[in-house]
């Protein structure tokens, strides 16, 4: 039994092996966390108030203990974002800190100061940046510009090597022009991930004016929806997440619900910059999740308090599927994401 155990952790990555024990063991196991390395900004993007959130930041010291105890529990995968993470001066450190110990280190940043730090990102797995549109739709929606920042960031970073897709936040601005948006990014030679902007009242980055000055119109968003889930029919690989996603999410539109997830503080979690441990980063708003600095990141996320969530129309709605292990979700995730796994 021990040799066949042995055989099978040696064909499949060890954070892998241990996520499907813990999923069908039904315990805890903090495979992949997600870290808001801070809430400052430098754009003020129209549906995003994140910046509002002034609360302190971890030093570096401190975050490399975070990184080191959670290595320690078995993580695998460290997803950095923000705000903006390009604000902090030691992100570098921070990564090549990640990138020692053995995680798979993805990057979320709006674009704009990447051609400054560019050399800085070697040893990231993975970037995301967001595009929103063509020039006048995503400058409408980031700031006048930004557009062009992206491109250039988009440049750079494939010069680089580095594997990097987009995100479009789908607002009444922009969901009518998805296959102009699409056809962009084919012809930037990178995949898109597509979500429709929606309200949290719990989230750190709520903002119900922007919110309200962008949202779709339901029925426009709904006939968005049936183009996306068309195209994922179809086999179009330019589309990251799942069609089960773009059908839940229509649902949802329809009946005037929101989602809630399954996994968020079992499997993955989210770490807040002062240091708290919450289940995922739509709650890290709520200060009565426990400070990892003070108890130590184990304790916090294994005692973690009761989790009440109102739902939402998030893409980590289709991680959360990854993480219930819906086969068909399992092979989208593959399909997309293989190369990300391949370190030369």
């Amino acid at each position: 039994m021990n040799t066949l155990l042995h055989k099978v952790q040696s064909i499949i990555p060890t954070g892998l092996y241990y996520l499907v024990k813990a999923r069908c063991l039904n315990v805890k196991f903090p495979h992949a966390i997600q870290f808001n390395i801070t809430f400052r900004c430098n754009q003020r993007c129209s549906y995003c108030g994140i910046y509002n959130d002034t609360r302190g930041e971890m030093t570096t010291e401190q975050i490399y203990k975070m990184i080191d105890e959670f290595v320690e529990l078995g993580t695998s995968r460290l997803s950095i974002t923000g705000g903006e993470p390009l604000l902090r001066k030691d992100l570098p450190e921070v990564v090549h800190h990640a990138h020692k110990r053995g995680l798979f280190v993805s990057l979320a940043t709006n674009g704009s100061m990447v051609a400054r730090q560019i050399d800085g990102l070697k040893e990231v797995n993975s970037i995301n940046m967001t595009l929103d549109g063509t020039e006048a739709i995503h400058d409408q929606q980031r700031g006048k510009g930004n557009f062009k920042k992206v491109l250039k960031a988009l440049e750079l970073i494939k010069s680089k090597g580095i594997p990097v897709y987009l995100v479009t936040v789908a607002t009444k601005n922009n969901c009518t022009h998805i296959q102009e948006i699409l056809e962009l990014a084919k012809s930037l030679d990178v995949k898109l991930l597509i979500q429709p902007v929606f309200y949290s009242e719990q989230s750190h980055a709520n903002n119900l004016e922007g919110y309200m000055n962008t949202k779709y119109d339901d029925q426009v968003m709904i006939e968005t929806l049936d183009y996306l889930i068309q195209l994922k029919e179809q086999g179009d690989p330019s589309i990251i997440l799942s069609k089960r996603y773009y059908q839940n999410v229509k649902e949802a539109i329809i009946k005037g619900t929101k989602i809630r997830c399954r996994n968020a503080g079992a499997l993955f979690c989210t770490i807040s910059p002062e240091g708290r441990v919450t289940p995922c980063n739509l709650l890290v708003r709520d200060l009565r999740w426990l400070n990892g600095n003070e108890v130590g990141f184990r304790e916090a996320f294994i005692s973690m308090p009761e989790i009440r969530c109102g739902g939402c129309l998030s893409s980590f709605l289709d991680i959360d599927d990854l993480y219930s292990l819906k086969p068909d979700i399992v092979w989208d995730y593959y399909k997309h994401y293989l190369k990300f796994f391949i370190r030369p």
